[in-house]
């Protein structure tokens, strides 16, 4: 199997977990995935981010992170 074709392989899997990410105000992100290793892999670095004040890139506003849950789509 060629690179391209691994790629689209993977690509066409079905989104089967959610990392959802809640923030102090109440907001929420949720980040789509494929299997269990990648939900982990998302949610260590969004788990660091827990207590911390951040900018949200897409507001410019300070947030919160408060939880971090890996879920069923």
């Amino acid at each position: 199997m060629d690179t391209d074709a691994f790629i689209a392989a993977q690509l066409a899997r079905p989104i089967v977990l959610n990392v959802i990410t809640t923030y102090a105000d109440g907001s929420t992100k949720i980040h789509g995935v494929r299997s269990m290793g990648a939900a982990e892999n998302y949610a260590i670095g969004e788990r660091r981010k827990i207590g911390r004040k951040l900018i949200d890139r897409e507001t410019g506003e300070s947030v919160q992170v408060v939880s971090v849950v890996i879920s069923n789509a």
